[in-house]
C-alpha cells in the first residue's frame, strides 16, 4: 500500500509542476517592469536638462534627445496603462484557473491509479530485460512502432524531431531512399550537424548503389566545412571523381588520404585497394568492374539481417562479409542483387527510384547497353508522366547513356 501512496504523490508533485502556469499571475509584474521602464525615461529628462543648462551640450543635441526620451516614454506610460485596464480581468481568469489546476492535480493520480487497477496487470511478477521475446514478435512490434511514427508525420511533416528518429532506423533496416528522405527533412526542420549529414550522404549512396550523385557531393563538401578531419567525405569525393572519368584527380585524392592515415585506420586497406585498381585503369589495363560498395563506407553502413529485410527487396550484406568474398564471389553477389532487382521491376515497373537505380548499378558495372535498355524500359512504364519522364532524362543524361537513345525493348 505504501508503493501506491508513494506513486500517488510522484504524480500529484509532477502534474503540479507541470501545471505551475495555470496558477501564476503575470499582470503585477509585468506593471511593475513597466513602471520602472517609465521611472527610468523620466530620470534621463532630468538629467538631460540639468546637462542643458550646465552647458555641456548644444541645443539642437538637447532637443532632439529630449525628443527622443519623451517618445519612448509616452509609448512606455501607454502600455503601462493598458496593463492596469487588464487588471481586473486578469484576476478573474486566474482565480478560475486556480481552481482547475487544484482539481487537475488531485483528480489526475486518482484517476490513473483506478484505470490502473481496472484494467492493468499489477500482481504481474517482473521481467527480466534479458528474458523479454526478441524473436519473430519482437519485429512486428517494430514495424508497428515505425508505421505509427510514419502515420504522425503524414499528419505532422514539419515535425522534424520524428524525422531525425526514424531516419537511422530507416537506414538499419535497409530502406535506404527512405532514409535519405528522412534525413533531408530532419537537416531541413533541425539544423545540419555531422550525423545527419553523415547519415544522408550514406543512406543517399546505399539507395543509388554507390553512385555518387550531386546531394551526395554537396553534403560531403559541407561535412568538410563543418570538420575537415572527417574521412569518409573525402573518400566520396575522390570516389566522384573516378566516376566522373577524372582517374588522374581520383588517385591523387587516394594518394592524399593514405599519406595522412594512420597504420591501424579501418578504411586504409579498402582505400590503397581502390588505389591500385585505378592505378591500373588510368594505365589503360583491363581491370574487373569495382564493386558497387564504395570504400570506407564499412565504417558505418548497417549490417541489415534477412529477416528485418523488406518482402521482395535486393539481398544486402555486411561490408566486412563483402570484403571476405573471394573476387568471383563479390561479383556473383553483385550481378545476383542487380537481377532481383531488375526481376522486382518486370513484375511491378511502377518504381521509379528502383528503374533510375538499376540504371545506375548498370553503368557502375560496366554494362551500358543493359543500362539504356532500362532507361527504355522506364520510359515506357511512366509514359504520359511529365515529371517521372523529365527525372528519367536527366538520370540519362547524368550517366552519359544518350548515344544509343533509339534503342527499344526486344
Amino acid at each position: 500500500m505504501l508503493l501506491w501512496v508513494s506513486f500517488a504523490i510522484l504524480t500529484a508533485t509532477v502534474v503540479a509542476y507541470l501545471l505551475r502556469p495555470l496558477r501564476q499571475a503575470q499582470g503585477p509584474a509585468a506593471i511593475a517592469s513597466e513602471a520602472a521602464d517609465v521611472a527610468v525615461y523620466r530620470d534621463q529628462l532630468k538629467e538631460l536638462d540639468a546637462e542643458r543648462e550646465r552647458g555641456l551640450i548644444p541645443a539642437n543635441e538637447h532637443a532632439s534627445a529630449r525628443a527622443e526620451i519623451a517618445r519612448r516614454l509616452i509609448k512606455r506610460a501607454g502600455t503601462t496603462d493598458s496593463i492596469a485596464a487588464d487588471l481586473k480581468q486578469a484576476d478573474e481568469n486566474s482565480k478560475f484557473s486556480r481552481r482547475i489546476y487544484a482539481s487537475m492535480a488531485a483528480l489526475l493520480p486518482v484517476l490513473g491509479i483506478v484505470l490502473y487497477l481496472g484494467m492493468g496487470s499489477p500482481h504481474l511478477p517482473a521481467q527480466p530485460f534479458a528474458a523479454r521475446d526478441t524473436g519473430p514478435g519482437s519485429e512486428i512490434a517494430i514495424a508497428g512502432l515505425i508505421q505509427r511514427v510514419e502515420e504522425r508525420l503524414r499528419e505532422h511533416p514539419e515535425d522534424g524531431q520524428g524525422w531525425d528518429v526514424i531516419a537511422p532506423i530507416y537506414l538499419r533496416i535497409g530502406r535506404y531512399p527512405e532514409a535519405a528522405h528522412a534525413y533531408a527533412e530532419a537537416n531541413r526542420l533541425q539544423g545540419e550537424s555531422d550525423r545527419r549529414l553523415l547519415g544522408f550522404a550514406e543512406a543517399t549512396l546505399l539507395a543509388e548503389s554507390g553512385v555518387v550523385t550531386e546531394p551526395v557531393r554537396t553534403a560531403a563538401l559541407r561535412l568538410l566545412q563543418l570538420d575537415a578531419t572527417h574521412v569518409q567525405p573525402r573518400v566520396w569525393l575522390a570516389l566522384a571523381r573516378e566516376q566522373d572519368g577524372d582517374l588522374a584527380g581520383a588517385v591523387a585524392d587516394y594518394r592524399k588520404l593514405l599519406s595522412g592515415a594512420p597504420d591501424e585506420a579501418p578504411w586504409r586497406d579498402a582505400v590503397a585497394e581502390r588505389l591500385l585498381l585505378v592505378e591500373a585503369r588510368l594505365r589503360g589495363e583491363q581491370v574487373e568492374a569495382p564493386s558497387a560498395q564504395p570504400p570506407a563506407a564499412a565504417e558505418s553502413a548497417p549490417q541489415v539481417p534477412q529477416s528485418a529485410a523488406p518482402k521482395g527487396s535486393e539481398p544486402s550484406v555486411n561490408p566486412a562479409d563483402l570484403a571476405a568474398m573471394s573476387r568471383e564471389e563479390q561479383d556473383a553477389f553483385v550481378g545476383d542483387m542487380v537481377a532481383r532487382l531488375a526481376a522486382r521491376l518486370e513484375e511491378t515497373p511502377q518504381d521509379i527510384e528502383g528503374w533510375l537505380r538499376l540504371a545506375r548499378a548498370y553503368k557502375v558495372l560496366g554494362r551500358d547497353d543493359d543500362a539504356r535498355l532500362a532507361i527504355v524500359k522506364a520510359r515506357q512504364a511512366f509514359a504520359g508522366d511529365e515529371e517521372a519522364l523529365g527525372r528519367i532524362a536527366g538520370a540519362e543524361s547524368a550517366l552519359g547513356l544518350g548515344a544509343k537513345e533509339d534503342q527499344t525493348t526486344p
